[in-house]
């Protein structure tokens, strides 16, 4: 799972990254300052590079792998 978090370049970590915040598409172009569309082709080579066909599949390898931070549980 590591090895396919390494092949994602800076950009699509930052992608991936805004997706695991609950960013929408057009929240993460005006964020990174690039169109939509673009946003669109990062998020489809991440799902490409992490084989994960939703967005909440790339937001739980992204978890599992330690990309992103996990969320205080609630006890």
């Amino acid at each position: 799972m590591l090895a396919r978090i390494a092949d994602l370049t800076p950009r699509e970590r930052e992608v991936l990254a805004l997706i695991g915040q609950g960013k929408r598409s057009k929240q993460i172009a005006l964020h990174i300052n690039r169109s939509v569309r673009t946003v669109h082709g990062h998020t489809a080579a991440i799902s490409r590079k992490l084989s994960s066909a939703t967005r909440a599949e790339m937001v739980r390898i992204a978890l599992l792998s330690g990309l992103l931070p996990q969320a205080a549980s609630a006890n």
